[in-house]
C-alpha cells in the first residue's frame, strides 16, 4: 500500500511536465505558423514590389549632360519642391503606330509633342503644371546624340526640335535619353529652373494608362469632327473616354478650332486634369488590389527617370500630394504670342517669365498671372474664383472657344483661368 502510493506519488510531477511540454510544444507551433504567415505576407509584398519595380523602365540621362550641370542627388523629396518634366512623344514605334505611319518620312525622328512641367511645392500644399508650346521659337543648346556626336546649338528654332536633336532617327532607349537630355537642357535654359526628374508617355502609355483608370470623364467644349486625321467625332457635353478615345482627343488638331497646337494644349491640359480627378476617385491608397492592378498597368508603359523610377520614391510623392484637391491644381499654358514673322511659330511674353520666376521661388504661380500683385485690389476676387459653380463653368469654357486666336487666353493669363476644371459636372 506504501508502495502503491509513493508510485502515485511520483507520477503527477511526470504528469505535470508533460501538461507543461504540451504547452510549450502548442506555443511552439503557434509560433512557427505565426511566422510562417508572416513570411508568407512579406514574401508576397516583397514579390509584388519587384514585380512593379520590374515594370519600370528607367534611364539615367547625367551622362548626356554637360559636366558643369550638378546634379542633386537625394533619397527623398520631403520637404523639397520637385520640378518633374512630362514627354508625350509622337513616336510610331510598335504598338505606337497608331495611324499606320511608322516608317514613313513624316514620323521618321520622333519629337516631344506634349511638354509639360509638373512642380510640386514644398510644402505639397497644390499641384502646377504648365505646358510649353512645341512651336514655341527658343534657343536649344549643343547636345550629345546617342550615336556619341554632338549637334550645333540652334536660335530661334521650335522647341519640339530638341528632342528630335538628340533623339535622331533611332526609337531605342538610348535614343529616347538623348531626345530627353536635350529637351532638359533646352528648358532649363528658357526657364531657369532646375529639373529634378522626368517622364516619357508615348501614344501606347497614354491609352495603357487611361484604361488602367477605367477610362476618364471629361467636358468637352466644342463638336469635334475629325474624320480624316485621327478619326474622332465627339459632341461637346460630358464625354467619357476609353484609352484609345483619350489618345484621339489628346492629338486632334482637325475639324476643331483653328487646327493649331496651341489651341490644342487646353485639350490636352483637360485630360490631364480628368485623369487627376479620376485617380483621386479610386481610393487607390486604401485599396491594394485596386492600387497593384493600376500600377501594373501603368509602370510597364512609362520611361523614367531613375529617381522617380523608384516605387518608393513615387509613393512617396504620391501620397505627399494625395490630400491636394482640384481646386489646388493649376494647369496653364506658359504665357506666349504669335511670332510676327511667322503666325505658326510662338514667341514668350514677359509674363512667362514671372510664371518661371514663381515656379523658381516656390510661389503660386496664380500670384504671377494676377500680374503686378493687384495692390489695393478686392481679396474678395479669390473667393469668387473659388467658389465658382459647376453650372458656370461650361459657359466660361464656351466663351473661351469662340475667340478667333486661341492664343489669347495664353497671353493674358488671369487667375480664375487657371482653376477651371470643366470635367467636375461629369462626375
Amino acid at each position: 500500500m506504501i508502495m502503491a502510493v509513493s508510485s502515485h506519488a511520483k507520477a503527477k510531477p511526470n504528469a505535470r511536465h508533460s501538461a507543461k511540454d504540451l504547452t510549450r510544444r502548442a506555443a511552439r507551433r503557434l509560433l512557427l505558423a505565426g511566422f510562417a504567415v508572416v513570411l508568407f505576407i512579406v514574401s508576397g509584398v516583397g514579390i509584388a514590389y519587384h514585380d512593379l519595380q520590374s515594370q519600370v523602365n528607367t534611364l539615367d540621362i547625367n551622362g548626356l549632360l554637360d559636366d558643369d550641370r550638378a546634379r542633386q542627388v537625394t533619397d527623398s523629396y520631403e520637404g523639397r519642391p520637385v520640378n518633374i518634366l512630362i514627354l508625350g512623344t509622337d513616336s510610331r514605334a510598335g504598338a505606337n503606330n497608331v495611324d499606320g505611319s511608322e516608317g514613313s518620312e513624316e514620323v521618321a525622328v520622333a519629337r516631344s509633342d506634349t511638354t509639360m512641367i509638373l512642380h510640386l511645392p514644398a510644402d505639397r500644399s497644390r499641384i502646377e503644371i504648365v505646358s510649353i508650346p512645341r512651336d514655341l521659337l527658343v534657343d536649344i543648346p549643343s547636345c550629345r546624340t546617342a550615336d556619341g556626336g554632338t549637334t550645333e546649338a540652334m536660335s530661334y528654332t521650335p522647341f519640339n526640335t530638341a528632342f528630335a536633336n538628340g533623339a535622331g532617327a533611332s526609337d531605342d532607349d538610348a535614343a529616347v535619353a538623348a531626345g530627353v537630355a536635350c529637351t532638359l537642357a533646352t528648358i532649363e535654359d528658357l526657364t531657369g529652373l532646375y529639373i529634378d526628374e522626368y517622364l516619357v508617355v508615348d501614344f501606347n502609355g497614354l491609352t495603357t494608362t487611361v484604361d488602367a483608370l477605367g477610362g476618364v470623364n471629361l467636358y468637352v467644349d466644342e463638336d469635334i469632327n475629325d474624320t480624316e486625321f485621327t478619326g474622332l467625332v465627339m459632341s461637346s457635353g460630358c464625354q467619357h473616354l476609353d484609352g484609345a478615345t483619350a489618345l484621339q482627343y489628346a492629338r486632334v488638331r482637325h475639324g476643331v478650332g483653328d487646327g493649331s497646337d496651341r489651341q490644342r494644349m487646353p485639350r490636352q491640359q483637360n485630360l490631364v486634369a480628368a485623369m487627376l480627378r479620376t485617380a483621386k476617385s479610386k481610393n487607390y491608397f486604401t485599396d491594394a488590389d485596386a492600387l497593384y492592378s493600376f500600377a501594373r498597368a501603368a509602370l510597364g508603359s512609362l520611361t523614367s527617370s531613375p529617381g522617380i523610377g523608384s516605387l518608393t520614391t513615387l509613393a512617396g510623392l504620391a501620397m505627399s500630394i494625395s490630400d491636394v484637391g482640384m481646386d489646388q491644381t493649376i494647369l496653364i499654358t506658359m504665357p506666349n504670342e504669335e511670332a510676327p514673322w511667322d503666325l505658326n511659330r510662338a514667341l514668350p511674353t514677359d509674363e512667362a517669365a514671372d510664371v518661371w520666376a514663381a515656379l523658381k521661388a516656390d510661389t503660386p504661380i496664380s500670384e504671377a498671372l494676377r500680374g503686378d500683385t493687384q495692390e489695393g485690389a478686392d481679396s474678395s476676387s479669390d473667393a469668387d474664383s473659388a467658389d465658382a459653380t459647376q453650372e458656370d463653368q461650361p459657359t466660361q469654357s464656351d466663351a473661351g472657344s469662340d475667340q478667333p486666336d486661341a492664343a489669347a487666353d495664353s497671353r493674358t493669363p488671369t487667375a480664375d483661368a487657371t482653376t477651371e476644371d470643366p470635367a467636375a459636372q461629369c462626375y
